[in-house]
């Protein structure tokens, strides 16, 4: 290699980035694509041996302007491991001496495996050595496969640990889901081997790659009743296996699920594969099936508004005073919040003992009780709709005092824990404590709870697992019961998030329940703010399985993370809450998760499923790295609003919207690449679409994304790189194009917003009726801003590419009927299609429908 000077603050933007390790087939016929930014004009190479004889060699990038791009076919290279990184000049350099990216250790690693002419086989498993476990069953679905163990009877009698062996293939990496106390699950990952990892994890899902076919590959542990769980070992003849542990119990078996695909695009897809094969064969028969809710939360208050929480604001010195400063500066600060949620600290508890000894409020944080001080709030604050309080599932962090149950007629019984050796009163008939805990709740006219600490009941230092679970399961029964009963099953479920919980789900028959998806967010611990987004995009493959809405926490606007934090709860598909401190908000932030109805209501703007991390979030440890999260979800039109006429309906189609998301890890600039084949929607992969970058350093850049075409039997995509600031997050829309002859349009939604195309209810692009326009567009948005934006253009399709044709411009703008002043309502950039519209001008009395109604008469410029 040649000599030269490696640059230690480089002032180009790489990705894939140095260091990262990937696999891809043999005979692969889309290309590996490398991209690069700089601001400085340079001749950039990718200097590599990725060449039939590993021979080294530089190969220029292609650019305008900033961008740099460069494609390689790998199809004709053989099965072996190739290196690469980057070397550049200025271009104004007449010496051409090269500088380095990095260093020489960090070259990125391409891995090449064999190709199969058949689908990729995934090699079955063997534990004939493992006298453990007794061979189950073999499922298979498309590019799965799945095999079913289980625990022999006597294992099943005593506490067992075992070896399940070496793998049948070396690890490329992986990631997996291991307990975290009691009460939740957060990821960890590597690379190779498990030698930086304690045999002490409990591991309840381990997902990973292997490096001689790319296939992968899920182990879970799971029991409905009994507890078991996987170990990482690592011993010193560099060797990792997994041991396997069950706790005693003659009641239920453990099971060890195995899954393989060898379509990298379906890793999602094994843990719901493993997970529905539990409920219909393993899951006992007469437990309730896990369904959708008769009545839906979709429109609830939780859902529709933003909220405040006490939590973080004041912690456990909330009272009355400082509710109402918090609730004063939001009122006057204009934050539009609807639900106020009473976190811990509101109730009457015994200080030494940590116990709950009465159901109403303290007295002396707040005077007159918990009903006079709803009524109240909601009286002087008529803003705040919904008003929840926080409790632990057994009444207080060590249960319900014993004078209390004394007084109520329940009956009580001190347990200590295996761990801390705390006293926890336990109420041994929840029914009659939760029937009187809500229906005090309900009369005081408190709407929904918060329920923490659902996962310690497994702490508890019962007789038999059989007794424990159970009387866990009781208490959590009758919650939901109750909850359904007084509060319309309003229930945030918090610390719940565990294997029994996730394995035996208790989930309301009236709404859908709210689910905290990771740990808290921890405001004062800087390392926590980009472990937070990893942890719930990473926790989010398994509960999105479930019929619940993921609960990404609650964060500070006035904070240096709140941005950070903002992206993500924009498309997290759960509710948005604040836990501001009184005259210390980010209003301008605030402002862009939330959008003005016809109402005059401002709600968030949320998609209705969760995201969807990336295979390289997933399988290329970007915490270790300190490169980018990412993450990607869908907004989709209407259904309601399509042509009522059945033989025009055929007309007419349904439009997905993507929106995708980078969290910057590290300190450094990184770059994020789009292309629409991120989507799991196909209707999206295969359009062309429109990116626009709402929030980060490129904010307000908009290219065509191109439709996957065929070029000589090489598929690709153009893409859209962004840049991402060292801790900080970049957001961009994804819109599909509607073509009429030569004529293209795409609606962007709310670009001040970040989730701007969930506003966007229904488009068409028509002949003008008017012989002055050729077309019209149209466009149904369920929120209006000062920013509406549309891109108009023309697309050079591979049919009409050889023609010439006149520019495409928008000549006049209605809204709601409403002709626009062009020179104040809405303005044109023609030198990059954009188009916005300010929908704020308008009374919103003028029409009577629900939306939004936006006509834009195109001519020939």
């Amino acid at each position: 290699m040649t000599v030269a000077i490696h640059n230690s603050q480089p002032t180009i933007l790489f990705t894939p980035n140095l260091r990262s390790k990937r696999i891809i087939r043999q005979y692969q016929k889309k290309p590996l694509n490398f991209y690069c930014y700089s601001s400085i004009d340079y001749r950039i190479e990718l200097w590599t041996n990725l060449s039939p004889k590993k021979q080294w060699l530089g190969i220029p990038f292609s650019h305008s302007k900033q961008n740099y791009h460069l494609s390689i076919n790998t199809a004709h290279l053989p099965p072996d491991e190739y290196e690469f990184t980057l070397r550049f000049f200025t271009m104004d350099d007449t010496s051409e001496q090269w500088s380095w990216l990095g260093k020489p250790s960090e070259n990125g690693v391409i891995r090449i495996v064999c190709h199969n002419a058949l689908p990729c086989p995934v090699s079955a498993p063997s534990f004939a050595a493992v006298p453990q476990l007794k061979f189950v069953a073999k499922e298979r679905a498309t590019h799965t496969h799945l095999w079913h163990f289980r625990t022999q009877q006597y294992t099943q009698q005593n506490n067992s640990c075992f070896s399940l062996g070496r793998f049948n293939h070396p690890i490329h990496s992986y990631v997996s889901l291991i307990r975290k106390g009691s009460t939740w699950l957060t990821p960890v990952a590597g690379m190779h081997d498990f030698k930086d990892r304690s045999p002490e994890e409990r591991w309840q899902l381990f997902l990973y790659q292997d490096s001689e076919q790319g296939n992968i590959n899920l182990w879970m542990a799971i029991s409905q009743y009994s507890d078991c769980w996987l170990s990482p070992t690592y011993n010193d003849k560099d060797t990792s296996t997994l041991n396997f542990h069950c706790a005693a119990t003659t009641d239920s078996a453990a099971h060890l699920l195995i899954a393989s695909t060898s379509e990298t695009k379906s890793f999602t897809q094994l843990i719901q594969f493993a997970l529905d094969y539990y409920h219909h064969s393993i899951k006992e028969q007469g437990d309730k099936k896990i369904e959708m809710p008769s009545i839906s939360l979709e429109t609830d208050i939780l859902l529709d508004k933003l909220g405040f929480c006490t939590w973080n604001a004041f912690g456990k010195d909330v009272d009355i005073n400082k509710i109402r400063s918090a609730l004063d500066s939001l009122k006057t600060h204009n934050i539009p919040v609807g639900y106020l949620l009473l976190d811990d600290g509101w109730q009457q508890i015994s200080e030494a003992k940590q116990q709950l000894t009465a159901l109403d409020a303290s007295h002396k944080k707040f005077p007159g009780g918990l009903q006079h001080t709803v009524e109240q709030l909601k009286w002087d604050y008529p803003f705040i709709q919904y008003i929840g309080v926080w409790h632990a599932l057994w009444g207080y962090w060590n249960g319900v005092d014993e004078l209390l149950a004394k007084n109520n007629d329940y009956e009580w019984h001190t347990y200590q824990t295996v761990i801390k050796n705390d006293a926890i009163g336990i109420v041994k008939n929840p029914a009659s404590f939760y029937r009187d805990f809500y229906g005090y709740l309900s009369q005081a006219g408190v709407d929904f709870v918060k329920v923490d600490n659902q996962g310690n009941f497994q702490d508890l230092a019962t007789a038999t697992v059989k007794e424990r679970m159970c009387l866990w399961d009781s208490y959590r029964q009758e919650m939901v019961k109750n909850a359904d009963t007084f509060l319309g099953g309003r229930v945030i479920h918090c610390m719940s998030l565990t294997p029994h919980v996730l394995f035996h789900p208790i989930l309301s028959n009236t709404n859908k329940a709210i689910f905290r998806n990771s740990d808290d967010f921890f405001p004062d611990e800087k390392d926590s703010h980009a472990w937070h987004i990893y942890a719930n995009a990473i926790n989010s493959l398994w509960t999105t399985n479930y019929p619940v809405i993921g609960d990404w926490d609650i964060f500070q606007s006035d904070h240096p993370f709140a941005e950070y934090h903002a992206t993500s709860r924009a498309i997290s598909g759960g509710p948005i809450y604040i836990t501001d401190l009184p005259n210390k908000h980010n209003i301008r932030l605030i402002q862009k998760l939330i959008g003005q109805n016809r109402r005059g209501e401002y709600t968030i703007l949320r998609s209705t499923e969760a995201p969807q991390p990336t295979f390289e979030t997933v399988f290329n440890n970007p915490m270790n790295d300190q490169s980018l999260i990412s993450l990607y979800n869908l907004n989709q039109e209407q259904q309601s609003l399509l042509c009522q006429n059945p033989e025009r309906q055929q007309q007419y189609r349904v439009s997905n919207y993507g929106v995708c998301g980078f969290w910057n890890t590290g300190p450094d600039m990184r770059l994020g690449v789009i292309t629409n084949d991120i989507f799991s929607a196909k209707k999206l992969s295969l359009m062309s679409t429109i990116a626009y970058v709402v929030s980060g350093p490129d904010h307000g850049k908009i290219m065509h994304l191109s439709r996957q075409q065929a070029n000589e039997g090489i598929s690709y995509n153009e893409a859209i790189t962004v840049r991402v600031d060292g801790f900080g997050s970049s957001l961009v829309s994804i819109s599909p194009l509607q073509s009429l002859g030569h004529l293209s349009v795409a609606c962007l939604g709310l670009v001040d917003k970040f989730n701007g195309t969930k506003t966007i209810l229904r488009t068409s692009l028509v002949k003008s009726e008017n012989i002055k326009y050729y077309a019209s567009y149209k466009a149904r948005i369920s929120h209006r801003s000062v920013s509406c934006g549309f891109w108009i253009g023309t697309e050079a399709s591979s049919v009409k590419r050889s023609c010439q044709f006149s520019k495409m411009e928008p000549q006049q703008v209605f809204l709601d009927g409403q002709l626009l002043d062009n020179a104040q309502d809405w303005a044109w950039f023609p030198e990059n299609g954009l188009l916005i519209v300010n929908m704020m001008n308008i009374s919103l009395d003028i029409s009577s429908e629900d939306y939004f109604y936006i006509q834009i008469d195109i001519k020939r410029a």
